[in-house]
């Protein structure tokens, strides 16, 4: 898997390549594990290989989606706190059962000035994760959350069916359940949903 991950990132640096080898570990997590703690410093940057991380933040018992973590991705915010030393702002929690590539922090700064093909891997995280943030903050300024939710669902349905409850919609759009429930219903009016027992339809 670690082979897989120096493919995918195109680091034809021999050195580099034996020292992922030789200084990173590779640990396997189960969904609900959680890989990154807020308030915690980063010890290690947790890259991952396979499944699927949700990283978000909570404020006065809710929590707020930041982004979620696919293969080959790491959390900019961790990556970041790499760089200064500093704790981290974020949790990160297992979606999906996971295959994370652990790398020293020590490491991931040096291997930034020594090799060019981790310095890419940084610079296009940062570059990526902005992009991803900018849009983001579009959609909480201008689009409306009836609209955020059917767009989010239509985004998670698996053959139109979204298997998530009202809770956890309204923990990853950052708002209430009772909110949720209110927009489902209104969704659902309108024919572009139907509600089942705990999944919902994509109609239209």
């Amino acid at each position: 898997m670690l082979n897989n991950f120096i493919h995918s990132l195109r680091i034809s640096e021999q050195n580099l390549q034996e020292e992922l080898r030789e200084k990173s570990f590779i640990t396997t997590h189960k969904k609900g594990d959680f890989i990154i703690k807020n308030n915690q410093y980063i010890k290690v940057l947790k890259i991952v290989l396979q499944g699927k991380v949700r990283v978000y933040q909570e404020n006065k018992e809710r929590e707020i989606l930041i982004y979620y973590l696919n293969a080959m991705e790491t959390c900019t915010l961790s990556l970041s706190a790499c760089f200064e030393d500093c704790k981290s702002t974020v949790n990160a929690i297992i979606e999906e059962e996971c295959t994370i590539l652990n790398i020293p922090v020590r490491f991931v700064r040096d291997w930034n000035f020594k090799y060019k093909s981790w310095n890419t891997f940084t610079t296009n995280t940062f570059r990526e994760s902005y992009n991803h943030l900018i849009n983001q903050y579009s959609n909480l300024a201008f689009q409306p959350l009836k609209d955020r939710l059917f767009d989010y669902l239509v985004s998670k349905a698996t053959d139109t069916v979204v298997k998530k409850s009202h809770q956890e919609l309204a923990r990853e759009l950052g708002t209430t359940r009772e909110v949720v429930s209110r927009l489902l219903k209104k969704l659902e009016s309108n024919g572009k949903i139907r509600l089942g027992q705990k999944e919902i339809q994509i109609l239209n």
